[in-house]
C-alpha cells in the first residue's frame, strides 16, 4: 500500500475512539452516528491498510498489537499535530515583533519616536533590525520590514517630498537666502553636493532637478552609502543635500537644517510596511504596524 492511499484523519478518529470505549456501539453513540456506519468504517480501514486492528473479546473489541502499535503512531503524530498548532496560536498572540528597517528611516524618524510607542504600548517587545544602506531588499528575517520603494503606490504610507537642505551658516556664507528659485538650479551645480550612492529609487537629485523645469545635468556629487550620513555631513555644513521631508522633518523643526529655496517636488518613492509572508503576524506586529501607520499618515 502507497502512503498516499492512507484513509482520512476522520476514520482514524474514528479507530481511536473504538480503542478508547472497547465497543462499536459506544463509539457510534459518542460519534452521534450509527453503529453500522462505524463498523464499516474500521473494516475499510483494515481491508485498506492490510492489517488486523481489532479482535472480539467477549461483548467487547480489543485492539490487536497491530492495533496497539498503531494507536499509538496515531497518538504521537496527532499530539504533534495539536503541538503545532498551539505553538503557532501562541505565536499569533505574542507581543513580541522584529522590524527591518533602513538607517536613514531608522534614525531620522522611526529612533526619535519610540518612546512614543512604548509610552503607549510598554507591553509590546519591540525588536528594530537595521539593515545597510538604503536599498530595496529586506533579509527576511523580521516580522515587518519597512521599505522606501517605488512600487505599490497603492499601498504607500507617505507622501514624501523632495527639496535641497543645508546648514543655516552655509546658506548665509552662499548667499542662497537671496536667490530667486528660478536661479537656484543653475547656482547649487557650483557648490557642494551631498548624494546617496545606494538607493533603489530614481537619483534624488536628478529627480528633484527634473521639477524645476531646468533640469541641468548635476556633476561632481560627493556620494554616501546612506542618506543620514548626506544630511549629516549637510548639518555640518559640508555641502547641500536633497532632502526627503519624512527625513528631514525634525532637522527642520530644530533648525539645525533649512530647505534651499522654496521649489519641492514629489519623490518618485515613499513608504510601505511589508509581512513577512513566511509566518503569521504576532498581536505585537499588529499593534506596531497600525502606529506607524498613524504617525506617518499624521505627518
Amino acid at each position: 500500500m502507497s502512503i498516499w492511499s492512507l484513509p482520512s484523519e476522520k476514520v482514524f478518529r474514528v479507530f481511536e475512539m473504538c480503542a478508547s470505549y472497547q465497543s462499536f456501539t459506544a463509539a457510534a453513540h459518542a460519534l452521534g452516528v450509527t453503529q453500522s456506519a462505524v463498523s464499516q468504517q474500521m473494516k475499510m480501514l483494515e481491508n485498506t491498510l492490510g492489517l488486523t486492528l481489532f479482535f472480539k473479546q467477549g461483548r467487547q473489541i480489543v485492539l490487536t498489537p497491530t492495533g496497539k502499535k498503531l494507536l499509538d503512531a496515531q497518538k504521537r503524530a496527532f499530539g504533534g499535530i495539536r503541538e503545532v498548532i498551539l505553538d503557532e496560536r501562541k505565536k499569533k498572540e505574542s507581543l513580541d515583533v522584529s522590524v527591518e528597517v533602513f538607517p536613514g528611516f531608522s534614525v531620522r524618524w522611526l529612533l526619535p519616536r519610540l518612546s512614543l510607542f512604548f509610552a503607549a504600548h510598554p507591553e509590546v517587545n519591540l525588536n528594530i533590525l537595521t539593515l545597510p544602506g538604503d536599498g530595496p531588499e529586506a533579509s527576511g528575517d523580521a516580522d515587518l520590514t519597512i521599505l522606501y520603494t517605488k512600487s505599490h503606490k497603492q499601498d504607500w504610507l507617505t507622501q514624501d517630498r523632495l527639496f535641497p537642505v543645508a546648514s543655516a551658516d552655509f546658506i548665509k556664507a552662499h548667499h542662497l537666502d537671496a536667490c530667486p528659485d528660478e536661479e537656484l538650479p543653475q547656482k547649487l551645480m557650483l557648490l557642494p553636493l551631498l548624494g546617496d550612492s545606494f538607493s533603489h529609487a530614481d537619483d534624488i537629485w536628478v529627480e528633484w532637478l527634473k521639477g524645476t523645469g531646468l533640469a541641468p545635468t548635476p556633476n561632481g556629487i560627493c556620494r554616501y552609502p546612506q542618506s543620514n550620513m548626506s544630511l549629516l555631513l549637510a548639518e555640518l555644513g559640508q555641502g547641500i543635500a536633497m532632502g526627503r521631508s519624512i527625513l528631514v522633518r525634525d532637522a527642520l523643526e530644530s533648525g539645525v537644517l533649512m530647505q534651499v529655496g522654496g521649489i519641492q517636488t514629489p519623490s518618485p518613492a515613499n513608504y510601505v510596511i511589508r509581512e513577512n509572508q513566511m509566518r503569521a503576524l504576532s498581536k505585537g506586529g499588529h499593534i506596531f504596524s497600525n502606529w506607524l501607520r498613524k504617525m506617518l499618515n499624521d505627518q
